[in-house]
């Protein structure tokens, strides 16, 4: 007798793409585009001083401080989308023409809009005193409208959209857009977040929460924020934004574009929990870990490296820590975790976008930057925090973290390209 033939319903599915990193744009505090953004963190220099504001309260801190020593943000977050996004798209060799806009997509966070824009806007009493002429400016300050700039910039008609998840916005963005990609849905990604949050009312209601560092009268700003440290108090707030570039493996080598690393997996979920603290039990963190790690096919044993969340809170901090060591096991001990904010500060919705492209240029130059500031590691964060001083590391897998306000969890990991792939980078003299 003869075997039954195989039928297409007994094939095996096939294997889902792999997704890499083809392109990154970055403006942080330290730098106006990755290169020297990355160059800046690397050395460890702190970009932060006071931010000019009106004197606060009798027996109140000043405001947070503003990480724009070298470089102020373009105004408004359009110019900021675009600047980064513009960025991003040349280094992955990407071109207007000559690709199928509906194989292009777009995945972009700005979580609570352009709060300046708005504020203009009310302040001009815009729609108002009878006004119908059915300008659309308003629109402007919705936290779609980088998505939606950045579709049409670029002429991507596949999906266009916009995740709002507080401080885990850039990184869910990522981990969205890679989904995208290994659903079939696209060839490529615009994925990022932005955020310019150096606003009265914001850095108000951040202070009333106890979450700002402290900066008394004659303190070193540039001291304040510190990750992992006994004596932390808390984070300031910075600006800045991220695009990275995901894109089908084959799809990027055809165009001879070489990756910074491979998207390996990632996963997000919920605290559920309360509105601005999160659980103390660190369990649900661990599974997320373990979930990340299992979609991306990367053991515990694999990973090198950690960029963490890491706000200098009192609870978050311990939190990190504990679910790191509960996910990875013995290998939490070997791992050389960074803790960027720091350096930059806390870019709130757009924390994991860039925090995410930092931990990719780690890959490519095998580089675990420092944790400036960790002078008296608390024994409560226990693993090994790289203070200071950031060191060469060969990096087969690195795992990245976003916690925020809302019980928003994400994770994501980076894997070194076996193949050809972006060649490292030396910091120049």
């Amino acid at each position: 007798m003869h075997a039954p033939a195989t039928t297409f319903h007994d094939r095996p599915p096939a294997p889902p793409p792999r997704v890499v990193v083809s392109g990154i744009g970055l403006v942080t505090g330290l730098g106006a585009d990755r290169e020297s953004s990355w160059n800046a963190l690397r050395r460890g220099r702190i970009g932060v001083r006071t931010l000019d504001t009106p004197s606060p309260p009798p027996g109140e801190p000043p405001w947070a401080g503003c990480p724009v020593p070298d470089f102020h943000p373009p105004q408004g977050l359009a110019a900021l989308t675009s600047r980064v996004a513009r960025e991003a798209w040349r280094d992955a060799g990407l071109a207007l023409q000559g690709h199928d806009p509906t194989r292009g997509a777009v995945v972009f966070g700005l979580s609570k809009g352009d709060p300046r824009l708005l504020g203009a806007l009310c302040a001009a009493r815009f729609g108002t005193d009878g006004d119908r002429d059915g300008s659309p400016e308003w629109t402007l300050a919705w936290p779609n409208q980088g998505a939606r700039s950045l579709a049409e910039a670029f002429d991507l008609r596949g999906p266009c959209l916009s995740p709002v998840a507080a401080c885990a916005t850039g990184l869910i963005a990522a981990v969205q857009a890679a989904d995208l990609i290994r659903r079939g849905v696209c060839d490529f990604v615009l994925a990022g977040a932005a955020d310019l949050s150096l606003d009265p009312f914001l850095l108000g209601a951040f202070r009333r929460t106890g979450v700002l560092a402290r900066v008394g009268p004659g303190d070193d700003p540039g001291r304040a924020v510190r990750p992992w440290d006994r004596d932390r108090s808390g984070f300031l707030v910075g600006e800045g934004g991220a695009v990275l570039v995901l894109e089908r493996d084959d799809h990027a080598r055809a165009r001879g574009v070489l990756p910074y690393a491979e998207f390996a997996g990632g996963a997000f979920g919920a605290d559920a929990y309360h509105e601005t603290a999160l659980n103390p039990d660190p369990s649900n963190l661990a599974g997320l870990i373990g979930r990340a790690l299992a979609s991306a096919g990367v053991g515990p044993s694999k990973v090198d490296h950690v960029n963490v969340h890491g706000t200098a809170t009192a609870s978050n901090d311990p939190l990190e820590c504990r679910a790191l060591r509960q996910a990875l096991g013995r290998q939490a001990d070997r791992v050389a975790c960074s803790a960027n904010k720091a350096q930059i500060g806390h870019l709130l919705g757009a924390a994991g976008a860039v925090e995410l492209a930092l931990t990719a240029l780690a890959v490519r130059d095998g580089f675990a930057p420092p944790t400036m500031n960790l002078d008296d590691p608390d024994p409560l964060c226990d693993l090994d925090g790289t203070p200071h001083v950031g060191r060469p590391l060969p990096i087969r897998a690195a795992l990245k973290l976003s916690l925020g306000f809302g019980g928003h969890l994400a994770a994501a990991v980076l894997r070194r390209e076996d193949g050809p792939r972006r060649a490292p980078v030396d910091l120049p003299p």
